[in-house]
């Protein structure tokens, strides 16, 4: 009995100062965890849906689960009963991975580390998988942009399970992930960033049935095999349900033999599968990296709030507005004409849907810089511009248009990708999406009974001196003092590190090759980068 009150003594106290540690800071915003204190739940089935484009060698046609995996602090070290939760949506234009690049799945470095921060900071993050594919090469106008809509609505009934999933999960699951129901966000990188600004958009019938741009312009056969006329919407509610998941119920025969998910039958028009139906689905906030709305006319008053993230000069979806063009085994093929981010964000904004976020307010380095970008016409809130143009201006397809990423250099699709696969310099990126977003985010949270501080940012200034350099070269911290210093060449490798506390560093540069060198300064007030060339 002694040693039982022992342990749970121990225990106790263990939480206590786990809690003590955790406030220290400002949750949400600052990281207040360690990788060490986190719990990674891999695979964890969220739901599952008619899937048009199974290969035939893998089966064809037929009912396919969707995972996710979750990021979240231990629960042995974290007290915290009702956690805010991000889902994260992967890029890859819609196609499997290894189909157009050597991204495109749950799994991708950039969107793990995206989670593993969020985590770091005591939200739970879900990184989610979507039903895949669509006819990128046909030939046939109508086939190519009638089946990218279809993966999009798709890709949106099935961010909708994903955040029924999670909320149900309080109640119907005992609540393993501690989340809080009213406090949930939504992310995307790429065509998760279309994913995310649709489900926060499309919310009627006519929004994706009217447009002329999402009717068939010629009679023939259709999507699902049937015979069309110009004119029909390519998206048939009756066969796929609605942008909710709801209707259009698949007729089912049976279990699979393999998989043991419903099978259908295909001879009958329903093809979707109702789950979680009734659950709340709406979100707090929705967050586009480098995607693009599908249509302007979806953007109304009352939407969810909205930031994004996009490169001025991405060839693949336009900044302003323009055509969407996927890369396919070395070809590119335009789909249709989009409102990027910047439309997005400034409709938002101008319809009052962005007010909660109280961006006007910010004025840390990070706001004010995106505020005052050349290319932000109308000097828009809660849009955050980067500026790199292409290496050759005759080839606009070779710009880094998601910096974010990286992936395996050995990937036999890693040839034809258009960014530098350096991590340093994707993580560099990360940091900026991150500090831009979460003072937002903690906007968001208070609408909704949350008190997370988040303090102005005085600028910090970093000298490098003598920069370039063949010897040693001093860095230092106006403003801040240097809690770490960490130092990586053009590669992402690292080449130095050292913790202290300081307002400058030697950097012992005369040992180093020629070369450029990122060099990361932590300091308490937040992460600082600078660019060092070695003669």
């Amino acid at each position: 009995m002694i040693k039982h009150y022992s342990k749970f003594l121990l225990a106790a106290m263990a939480l206590a100062l786990a809690s003590f540690t955790a406030s220290a800071q400002s949750r949400y915003v600052d990281e207040v965890f360690t990788d060490a204190q986190l719990t990674v739940l891999p695979n964890v089935a969220y739901g599952y849906n008619f899937s048009q484009y199974v290969p035939a060698t893998m089966g064809g046609p037929m009912v396919i689960p969707m995972y996710s995996d979750i990021y979240m602090p231990d629960t042995a070290v974290d007290s915290e009963t009702a956690r805010p939760v991000v889902i994260i949506f992967h890029t890859g234009s819609f196609l499997p991975k290894g189909l157009a690049s050597p991204m495109g799945d749950r799994k991708d470095s950039a969107v793990v580390e995206i989670a593993k921060r969020f985590a770091r900071r005591g939200f739970v993050a879900v990184s989610a998988s979507y039903r895949l594919g669509w006819l990128a090469n046909s030939t046939n106008l109508d086939l190519r942009r009638g089946t990218n809509l279809m993966a999009v609505y798709n890709a949106v009934q099935d961010a909708k399970v994903c955040v029924r999933a999670v909320r149900a999960s309080k109640l119907a699951l005992g609540d393993p992930y501690r989340i809080d129901p009213s406090a949930i966000s939504l992310m995307g990188a790429g065509s998760g960033g279309y994913i995310t600004l649709a489900y926060a958009t499309i919310n009627n019938l006519a929004e994706i049935a009217s447009p002329a741009k999402f009717q068939y312009t010629a009679a023939g056969t259709g999507m699902f095999g049937g015979t069309v006329s110009a004119g029909d919407p390519y998206i048939d509610t009756a066969v796929v349900g609605d942008w909710n998941g709801y209707g259009g119920k698949a007729t089912i025969i049976g279990a699979h033999p393999v998989t043991g998910l419903p099978l259908v039958d295909q001879t009958q028009p329903g093809r979707n599968i109702e789950l979680y139906k009734g659950v709340p689905h709406a979100v707090n906030m929705v967050i586009n990296l480098g995607g693009a709305l599908g249509d302007s006319a979806w953007l109304a008053q009352g939407d969810a709030p909205m930031v994004s993230f996009h490169s001025r000069y991405d060839f693949f979806a336009p900044y302003y507005r323009g055509m969407v063009n996927v890369p396919i085994a070395g070809a590119f093929f335009p789909v249709v004409e989009v409102a990027g981010s910047h439309t997005a964000v400034k409709m938002s904004n101008t319809f009052g849907n962005n007010s909660v976020l109280a961006a006007s307010t910010m004025n840390d380095a990070y706001s004010v810089k995106a505020r005052t970008n050349p290319h932000n016409v109308g000097n828009q809130d809660n849009i955050y511009t980067f500026n790199m143009l292409p290496p050759n201006m005759a080839m606009p397809f070779r710009v880094n248009a998601n910096p974010w990423d990286w992936w395996d250099a050995n990937d036999p699709l890693s040839a034809n990708e258009t960014n530098p696969n350096i991590k340093a310099q994707s993580n560099l990126y990360i940091d900026t999406v991150m500090a831009y977003t979460l003072p937002r985010m903690a906007k968001s949270l208070n609408a909704v009974g949350y008190s997370i501080s988040v303090p102005e940012v005085e600028s910090v200034k970093v000298q490098l001196v003598p920069n370039p350099t063949t010897a040693n070269a001093v860095v230092r911290a106006f403003g801040a003092s240097v809690t770490s210093v960490e130092v990586y060449d053009i590669l992402g490798r690292p080449v130095f590190a050292r913790s202290l506390n300081a307002e400058e560093v030697e950097l012992p540069s005369a040992l180093w090759a020629p070369g450029a060198y990122f060099v990361r300064l932590h300091t308490e007030r937040g992460v600082h980068t600078a660019k060092l060339i070695r003669h």
